[in-house]
């Protein structure tokens, strides 16, 4: 039985349930801030509602308005009516969003047909208005394959009905940060009382059996699969079970198709019903979809065999693309990751074959505080949708990117090397040898230096790879290594000047500085899409001779794979692999903020592109950059630059 009070009448009627006496109108206007006429009229529409609780609102003159019950346990059932339903059925739907989930909820819910009437009246908005919202309600539905059919008694939703489940979860349970408590309420609507306590028991149930198989798993994956199984009771209870499931062979022949079956067997007994077939491959789906892995460490030459040969090989051959695409990333010989990302990509498969999504609420961070992991996510989400055909969403890539960020970090504990210095100077070999001396023993640890070189073997210096030169006499060649000039003969406090100089080399906003060019800056640019204005700028660097077409191609599939905006109005295209033979920044600052990704626009875009012997920095330069833009009042000031030095003078001033 529906009811569809608003949060006022709602609050009505607790009003006037936890007195035993009368309650006059005024009295329940000033607590609610409104007039007391708007009371006796909320008063009149609940008394339509409520009649079939064998309840009732009656009116004493002089008295005012008292909640009369045939027994206790009526209006406790409508208390519990009200406080469930205005949960699923939220009436006070004022924006356009709020009535689109309204009327998904109603359809997905509901085993008959709903004519248009009805969500008219429900909502008090017009025929018109309904129709619009139906247009959104269409494009959500669509992404799980359910579609509105109509017939003589209105419409409804028709489509499979898991595709329904996860839309349910996906839409309303896993769109909002709501606790258990709140989920109990919503899968009470389906006509079944839970308790507060029935969460905790499905999680005994599902613990025993994981337990018993030497299966580990975190506390958020335990909640969310004994969510999925208590909305399973609740729409089996309703009469809407799982009827048909794809692949049910293939689940069949998963190992957690055996601890799906004693689970269900268990929560049959506890709750009286009964789960057929196609309910067990649906709880092996979200066991297969969620699988953390055995207990201990697998064997090393168990990974292949644990594995099987398509994921052992698809791990291989990942991070052998991430080798190639990204230099400075030597992760190949990592067992570990090999390991974890094969079990990773074993539960990712099975979520896209079957349509699951899965949400990861720290993408976004993720993608600004570990850029070199996430760039190793896209790559590896490239190969797997290569492989499979399946696209791969960004939520699932912030995942991947997890596993490579924890191999990049254990890399980085293993010893690294020291940043190479080079001395060019015109003197001869005695003061040379002073210089190197007196430098030797005024540099840290952290600096190594290798040599000291005449101009002329200038060429040959580079050979060496230095990431540093100093230099007693001026270099005209332009370099793309720092270089710092000192005098020939040093001091104490020539020492303490190159010292500072060192620290400002390695400043990151002096970093970020060199690679933005006039030639690529381009103020109050008038686009208006992201795939506009990546074509004009991407066509823009093509004419200069800065980039090829297969470089152009590689920075719009790096896009189509997941956004590069990274918040506050701004976007850093960049190459899905590393192709270019240069490093630079191309700049654009747009007339007007354009939609880049379905949460964010941006304004300011800087596409990046490094060289392969500055990969390896990727990380160091991308923080460099964030370091500047993570300001919204950074971000303005830089958007109203319209001449090229001034912009850089501010990015050099921050």
């Amino acid at each position: 039985m529906s009811l569809y009070l608003s949060d006022r009448m709602e609050e009505i009627i607790k009003i006037l349930s936890s007195t035993n006496g009368f309650t006059t109108s005024r009295k329940i206007a000033e607590k609610l801030g409104v007039t007391s006429r708007t009371i006796r009229e909320d008063i009149k529409i609940i008394n339509g509602k409520i009649n079939g609780f064998q309840t009732k609102i009656i009116s004493k003159k002089s008295k005012g308005y008292k909640i009369i019950a045939e027994s206790h346990e009526q209006l406790f059932e409508l208390l519990h009516e009200v406080d469930s339903e205005n949960l699923l059925f939220d009436v006070n739907s004022v924006t356009p969003e709020d009535r689109v989930r309204f009327i998904m909820k109603k359809l997905l819910y509901s085993n008959e047909s709903i004519k248009i009437e009805s969500f008219m009246e429900e909502l008090y908005v017009s025929d018109s208005t309904i129709k619009n919202d139906l247009i959104k309600v269409k494009e959500v539905l669509k992404k799980y394959n359910i579609k509105i059919v109509k017939d003589n008694n209105g419409m409804r939703a028709k489509g499979n009905e898991v595709n329904k489940r996860f839309c349910i979860s996906d839409y309303f349970i896993y769109s909002e940060e709501i606790d258990n408590r709140l989920i109990i309420k919503l899968v009470n609507s389906f006509g079944y009382h839970f308790s507060d306590d029935d969460i905790n028991r499905v999680k005994e149930i599902i613990l025993q059996e994981l337990s018993e198989n030497d299966i580990e798993i975190t506390d958020d994956t335990l909640n969310k699969i004994a969510i999925h199984i208590i909305i399973a009771i609740g729409r089996i209870k309703s009469g809407q079970p799982v009827s048909t499931l794809s692949n049910m062979n293939y689940l069949k022949n998963e190992s957690e198709y055996g601890i799906a079956k004693k689970i269900n067997k268990s929560i049959e007994s506890l709750y009286k019903i009964a789960f057929p077939e196609q309910e067990t491959a649906y709880t092996t789906l979200h066991l297969v979809g969620n699988r953390l892995g055995q207990k201990g460490k697998t064997p090393v030459p168990d990974i292949k065999l644990f594995l099987g040969d398509d994921i052992f090989q698809l791990s291989v051959d990942i991070i052998e693309q991430t080798r190639i695409g990204l230099k400075g990333v030597n992760i190949s010989e990592d067992e570990e990751l090999i390991y974890s990302l094969g079990l990773h990509l074993k539960q990712l498969v099975t979520r896209l074959t079957f349509n699951m999504n899965i949400r990861n609420p720290l993408v976004d961070e993720i993608k600004i505080k570990y850029p070199l992991a996430f760039e190793t996510g896209v790559i590896a989400a490239h190969c797997v949708e290569k492989e499979t055909g399946f696209r791969v969403n960004e939520n699932e890539i912030g995942f991947l990117a997890l596993h490579f960020g924890a191999a990049i970090e254990r890399q980085r504990l293993k010893p690294t090397s020291k940043k190479k210095i080079a001395l060019v100077c015109a003197s001869g070999m005695a003061t040379s040898e002073l210089l190197l001396t007196k430098l030797s023993h005024a540099l840290d640890n952290s600096y190594n230096l290798i040599g000291a070189y005449a101009l002329h073997q200038l060429e040959e210096l580079l050979k060496q790879n230095p990431d540093l030169i100093l230099t007693t006499v001026t270099i005209e060649k332009e370099l793309d290594i720092p270089v710092v000039h000192v005098p020939s003969i040093l001091d104490d406090n020539d020492v303490s000047a190159i010292q500072r100089s060192l620290e400002k080399v390695h400043d990151n906003k002096k970093i970020i500085s060199q690679f933005f060019s006039k030639e690529l800056f381009f103020p109050g640019l008038k686009m208006k899409t992201k795939e506009e204005t990546l074509a004009f700028l991407t066509r823009a660097m093509i004419q200069q001779g800065y980039i090829d077409s297969r470089i152009e191609k590689s920075i719009m599939e790096r896009e189509r794979i997941a956004s590069t905006s990274i918040g506050n109005m701004v976007a850093i295209p960049h190459p899905l692999n590393t192709v270019s033979n240069q490093s630079f920044i191309c700049t654009a600052i747009l007339d007007r903020p354009l939609k880049w990704s379905d949460n964010e626009e941006v304004e300011l875009v800087m596409i990046i592109l490094l060289e392969k012997r500055l990969q390896e920095k990727f990380q160091e330069i991308f923080a460099s950059l964030y370091e500047i833009i993570q300001s919204s009042e950074n971000v303005q000031s830089l958007c109203k630059k319209r001449n090229f030095d001034e912009f850089l003078e501010f990015i050099d001033s921050i």
